[in-house]
């Protein structure tokens, strides 16, 4: 059976008219009916419209496999709307290479345990605030404002977290020759916005920096 054709038998089992699938489905009723007369397909981007209004799962009007088959309780969906960074992503990954894919995949998972890395570092604690992120460098301020001004500084591409003194401009961690003039710089741009962001006890994002 063809998806056309569970189309169908799905409507007549339901007893729901062309036109009342076509109202839920935004679906000319002309193009459902070539489904029929032509043995065609719906496309593609119509299956989760066609889905929601025959309250069936994707595995089910693609392949008549059942939710209560082992098959069917193993599928996980998920729904991405276009025009998000999120199907931006996916839609680009899918244009890759294999190994291409396999390198982003394993920095993806490396961004991830470093974040969570970092937080155990810092203490576990929420009060650390994220204030910029360039070159792959983030930095960090404690919204608590306690002992003598400093941040917190993660290279995500080594995983290597240190500290930064804003008032001695000293640089604690284990920074590769290439790293540590680039946050030098940019501590040297920001110094003077960051004394002043611990001395009001205001944290506030700050602007982009290459």
């Amino acid at each position: 059976m063809t998806i056309g054709q569970r189309v169908f038998h799905l409507l007549e089992e339901k007893n729901m008219t062309q036109r009342e699938f076509s109202k839920r489905t935004g679906i000319a009723t002309t193009t459902i009916s070539d489904w029929r007369k032509k043995n065609t397909n719906p496309g593609s981007e119509k299956i989760m419209c066609i889905c929601a209004a025959l309250d069936v799962t994707p595995e089910y009007l693609l392949s008549g496999v059942t939710e209560d088959s082992d098959r069917g309780r193993s599928v996980d969906y998920m729904v991405i709307p276009s025009g998000t960074k999120e199907r931006e992503l996916i839609e680009a990954f899918n244009d890759m290479e294999w190994i291409d894919r396999e390198h982003l995949l394993e920095y993806a998972k490396k961004m991830k345990s470093t974040r969570r890395n970092s937080r155990g570092n810092m203490n576990n604690s929420d009060s650390f605030v994220k204030i910029a992120h360039f070159c792959n460098i983030e930095i960090f301020m404690d919204s608590n404002f306690e002992g003598d001004p400093s941040l917190v500084v993660n290279y995500i591409d080594d995983n290597v977290e240190g500290r930064i003194d804003i008032k001695s401009g000293m640089i604690e961690g284990d920074f590769s020759k290439y790293v540590r003039p680039v946050i030098e710089d940019w501590l040297g741009d920001n110094r003077r916005q960051l004394l002043d962001m611990w001395r009001s006890k205001k944290i506030e994002l700050m602007p982009e920096w290459e």
